[in-house]
């Protein structure tokens, strides 16, 4: 976030964080699984979204980020040609995180966002164009890791590509 406070004044500029929801903070495994349903059933279900449960421990991680002065985004792509599935997603994040309210982005192309000096963390990377993202792209396991990846200090290498397929 770059905050101007006048003529001559230094810009602030915060890191910010890009972070996905399903698989990351939203435990889309979990609601499939639960109701039998394939990923597809699940994505064409109104108010599927809604129902979710979150990932144990993220909603603290995402506030730890932004206790660590992250500016945190939501970025997360929806099902192709589900048009509910964008109002599902943000009404849970309303719901969860209402600090980031302002803060959603809905794409189906993560490499347009951020600047080299970002961080999207994602469950898989391979996915809606992540590898263009020109900041640090953090394949996410788990949340104890990441955010000792991300606690200031801690080395975090230019990008996460181990994993990642074309």
């Amino acid at each position: 976030m770059n905050n101007n406070f006048g003529p001559g004044s230094p810009r602030v500029t915060k890191r910010r964080a890009f972070v996905d929801m399903d698989g990351v903070i939203v435990d889309f495994d979990a609601f499939k699984n639960a109701r039998g349903l394939t990923g597809e059933q699940v994505k064409c279900m109104p108010g599927a979204y809604l129902d979710m449960p979150a990932i144990p421990g993220a909603i603290a991680a995402v506030r730890s980020l932004i206790g660590m002065g992250y500016e945190v985004w939501i970025a997360t792509k929806p099902p192709t040609g589900v048009p509910y599935a964008y109002a599902d997603k943000a009404a849970w994040v309303l719901r969860y995180l209402p600090e980031l309210k302002r803060r959603i982005i809905i794409t189906h192309d993560k490499g347009l966002l951020g600047s080299e000096d970002d961080v999207l963390i994602d469950d898989r990377p391979h996915k809606a164009n992540c590898q263009s993202f020109t900041g640090t792209l953090i394949h996410f396991e788990n949340w104890p890791d990441t955010l000792a990846r991300l606690r200031p200090g801690a080395a975090v290498p230019a990008a996460d590509t181990a994993d990642i397929e074309a």
